[in-house]
């Protein structure tokens, strides 16, 4: 991540469009964009497992984003996370309330069943 700087975009309704860059942005903005589909995206986190024959998998894929010139939704700063291979964008409290669903679902969804899981096999 860099210190904001301004960058130009050359856009396709609004002609050269300047942009202050936040700092946490990592993506390079391409020109023939509309100014409302311009956005910041930050790094991706995702989490990950093992499965077996298909080897590594990423899940719930998130990252920041903002969509600065938003004609009509939000031109906030969001996590967009991706579930069931739709994105989501969430606030500080939407994000919470997902952490804890996943965090009720390993305690008392998953843990729980893999506990099961290993009785069948003794």
């Amino acid at each position: 991540m860099s210190a904001p700087h301004t960058v130009t975009v050359q856009t396709l309704d609004h002609g050269p469009v300047l942009l202050v860059e936040p700092s946490w942005c990592v993506i390079e903005h391409q020109d023939g964009n509309h100014r409302s589909g311009i956005r910041h995206d930050g790094v991706e986190h995702a989490a990950s497992v093992n499965v077996p024959g298909y080897g590594r998998i990423d899940f719930l894929k998130a990252n920041l984003q903002q969509f600065p010139f938003a004609e009509h939704s939000s031109r906030d700063v969001t996590v967009v996370v991706e579930i069931d291979g739709e994105h989501h964008e969430f606030d500080s409290d939407g994000l919470g309330d997902l952490a804890a669903a996943i965090a009720t679902h390993v305690l008392c969804g998953l843990l729980p069943l893999q506990a099961r899981l290993q009785s069948l096999g003794e």
